[in-house]
Order: C-alpha cells, then structure tokens, then sequence
C-alpha cells in the first residue's frame, strides 16, 4: 500500500509548527524589525533661555540616507541645540544610525551663537 502524501506533509506541517512554537521569542523576533527613528531636535530658544547663549551648543549633520527599499540614496540635513557636548554627540550618533548605511557629509558641534 502506498503511503498518502498528503497525511505526511500535514504531518511535517506539524512537526515544523511544533518546533517553530518552541523556539519562542527567537522566530518572533525575526519579524519585530523596526527602522531607526530619527531623534528629535531640541528649541534652540529654550536651550539658550535655560543655560545661556554663550553656554548652547549647536549641532549640525549632513549627509545621504539610504532607502534599502528602493536601493537609492537621498539627502539629510539636520541642526538642533544642546546644554552640553556630550548631549551634541549622542544626537550626532543617533543621526548617523538613522541614515542607516549612508554616508556623512559632515557634522559640527560648536558653542555660543
């Protein structure tokens, strides 16, 4: 007698279902991509009224963002204010993560006006 085919695909089917389930968070995750977000720039009114003008830092970031979805590169620019140097270059950092695998122009953090 001749096995049935389709009683053993379901039970591959099944057998790869079980596995799949026991692997949890491992497949799941798989999917949970998510795009960089880009970080918010800061008033720089509101910086230069909490810590002076002559204490503000301003950041600025240029460069080409690449869309994986079409393969095309396309301009970035981006300026904000900060209270501190380090708080410039964590911005800076999380631009260059935002444009992905883009290349950077350049990027600037200078004091004062």
């Amino acid at each position: 007698m001749r096995p049935d085919w389709k009683a053993g695909f379901s039970a591959l089917a099944a057998a790869a279902l079980l596995v799949l389930a026991g692997t949890g968070s491992g497949v799941a995750g798989f999917f949970d991509y998510q795009k960089p977000q880009l970080p918010p720039s800061n008033d720089c009114a509101a910086v230069a009224a909490a810590v002076g003008p002559e204490s503000t830092w301003h950041g600025e970031f240029s460069g080409r963002r690449y869309d994986s979805f079409s393969d095309r590169y396309f301009p970035f620019a981006a300026r904000s204010c900060f209270a501190s140097l380090s708080a410039c270059r964590e911005w800076q950092v999380q631009l260059s993560v935002y444009i992905e695998q883009g290349p950077i122009t350049y990027t600037l953090c200078r004091r004062g006006g």
